[in-house]
């Protein structure tokens, strides 16, 4: 078991308390999965939902996956119910599963995030929000729409830093009080489909992992706040890397849709390395991760 639990918020949010540091990326199982189909759900500290919008989003098209030597594009068109109907439908699956539920949110204009995170917070099994953003949004409308989300909520808001102008995004949200960084964002990918139209969506590569550690490492030394890496992990070394970087704890996005069991290996892993390197809890393999200040 690994002990120590990560807390994520306060003084004057309620606190999303994480007892593994291994997470479900937004929309990596679904809206509400069921532990009769994941099993090692039970290794998994807090799941994030699919993004959901203000209205329901239905005219995207069924989605389209275009596989490519760099991994795959995945293009869903933001297809979700909105956030309403996702809670009518979903907050007693939720409440059931006995985990931490993040809500994704996004809307195409940041400013208009805080109407999503006032509604997300009335509803009692929803532990925290996390903010997405359009992907050309700039720092000045990433933080004017973080500061007002923030103020609206009554839960621990997580930011998912754009994969683009990572470090600038960082700094503003870190200035916008929200509680924590997600880092980062997919970036946007396009690839030929068999019918010779185009995929365009987040590309999701094993490849991408050295990629975020890199941008982990500048944003730790830009941002007090708790970093959660998003993006590459395919090993036990990916979230490794990522801790030693500054993460303190990681989401796992496409490697839930080829090994379901990845939680389980992982956590298992991760007790292990806590094993032989003698640390008592999770903070104290972090700080034995995490390399000597003048390597920084």
């Amino acid at each position: 078991m690994i002990k120590g639990a990560i807390l994520i918020g306060g003084p004057h949010k309620r606190e999303l308390v994480l007892k593994s540091p291994l997470l479900v990326a937004a929309g990596a199982l679904g809206m509400a999965p069921a532990r009769s189909a994941f099993p090692a759900l039970e290794y998994v500290g807090a799941i994030a939902t699919p993004a959901l919008t203000q209205r329901p989003i239905r005219e995207a098209g069924p989605p389209r996956l275009a596989r490519t030597t760099a991994g795959y594009v995945l293009s869903t068109g933001r297809r979700n119910p909105g956030l309403q109907r996702a809670i009518r439908r979903h907050a007693r699956s939720w409440e059931r599963l006995g985990i931490p539920i993040i809500v994704a949110l996004y809307a195409r204009q940041a400013m208009d995030l805080a109407d999503l995170v006032a509604a997300a917070s009335e509803c009692e099994c929803l532990q925290a929000c996390e903010l997405h953003f359009p992907h050309a949004v700039t720092p000045d409308e990433a933080y004017e729409g973080a500061r007002l989300a923030v103020s609206e909520s009554s839960v621990p808001c997580l930011a998912r830093v754009p994969f683009d102008a990572t470090v600038e995004a960082a700094r503003a949200l870190t200035g916008a009080g929200v509680s924590a960084l997600v880092v980062a964002a997919p970036p946007m990918g396009r690839a030929p489909m068999a019918d010779g139209s185009w995929a365009y969506g987040p590309l999701h590569s094993p490849a991408l992992a050295p990629l975020i550690t890199e941008r982990i490492h500048r944003v730790r030394a830009a941002s007090h706040l708790p970093i959660i890496a998003r993006g590459g992990i395919a090993t036990t070394a990916d979230v490794l890397a990522h801790v030693a970087a500054g993460a303190v704890a990681v989401q796992l996005d496409s490697i839930l849709m080829v090994q379901p069991s990845a939680p389980e290996t992982l956590y298992r892993d991760l007790e292990a390395e806590m094993h032989r390197r003698a640390a008592p809890d999770w903070p104290s393999l972090m700080r034995m991760l995490a390399p000597p200040a003048e390597e920084r």
